[in-house]
């Protein structure tokens, strides 16, 4: 192989890299749990809690929520986490490996069964002095069985989220949500339900079923949790599972799995390197 092509390929490499977002930065990270024994659980320092045996929100060995329109597959013995009592509107929180910021994206997987109950994913830019203090939270992302909620600020979520939109029918559903953190306004965008393999990428997903760009909640984000309620007299249980957070530069495909297709960068460094190669001809 001759001298100009030998550099000519590790520069195409590179380009084909960072086109598809591959590259990443030093201080970028990615937070993933499915809560399956033998399964993924990285990024986060610390245990999701259990609360004990009149607990709110506990792991049930069983099972996964699967959502087919995503490119996520759980690994390990199957598991998920649910909330099973009358004790409404509390959260479980774990604290990050490393405090994330700038542009990040996440995704939860939740099924809410009955009316008047929900779940979802939370943000903190601090430990909560309770685990379960629903009040602590910075940002809470959830749905009802038919709703999208959220809220800013630790309302009480469960009768006066900031936010209550959409109709959408029972069973699992995919939170998928983008997010820029840091001084000033942060930004929030929302899909319910996306076909991501469809989207291919964070441009083709369409317009957010909710977005905000006015309210600075926090400069960076040291915990994430899950908040649950259920209402026994409403019936059913509400689950959450496949938790991911990213602010890589892949942050998309690390929280929707899905595989980007070559990049226009990634084909003009081909493209340049056949030339290169006919001319040598």
């Amino acid at each position: 192989m001759n001298k100009t092509i030998k550099t000519i390929l590790p520069l195409a490499a590179l380009a084909g890299l960072a086109g598809l977002g591959l590259t990443g930065t030093a201080s970028a990270a990615l937070a993933a749990v499915d809560f399956n024994a033998g399964g993924t659980d990285t990024g986060f320092a610390s245990a999701w809690n259990a609360w004990g045996g009149s607990s709110n929100l506990r792991p049930e060995a069983t099972g996964d929520l699967t959502y087919a329109n995503y490119g996520i597959v759980q690994t390990g013995t199957g598991g998920k986490y649910y909330s099973n009592s009358n004790h409404p509107d509390r959260q479980d929180s774990s604290a990050l490996s490393s405090s994330m910021s700038g542009d990040m994206w996440f995704s939860i997987l939740v099924n809410v069964e009955a009316d008047g109950n929900f779940a979802g994913i939370s943000f903190h830019s601090s430990a909560p002095s309770q685990a379960y203090f629903h009040s602590e939270a910075d940002l809470r992302v959830a749905m009802s069985d038919s709703k999208l909620l959220v809220d800013w600020g630790g309302n009480a979520f469960d009768t006066s989220p900031d936010v209550a939109t959409g109709s959408f029918s029972a069973g699992t559903h995919l939170i998928l949500g983008s997010m820029t953190v840091g001084v000033g306004n942060d930004t929030l965008s929302v899909w319910v339900d996306p076909d991501v393999n469809a989207a291919g990428s964070a441009a083709g997903l369409g317009a957010a079923d909710y977005t905000n760009s006015s309210v600075d909640f926090t400069d960076s984000i040291t915990h994430v949790g899950m908040p649950g309620d259920r209402d026994t007299t409403a019936g059913g249980k509400v689950y959450m599972d496949a938790i991911r957070v990213s602010n890589n530069a892949s942050a998309f495909v690390d929280v929707t799995g899905v595989v980007p297709e070559p990049s226009t960068t990634a084909l003009l460094g081909l493209g340049g390197l056949a030339l290169i190669l006919r001319r040598r001809k």
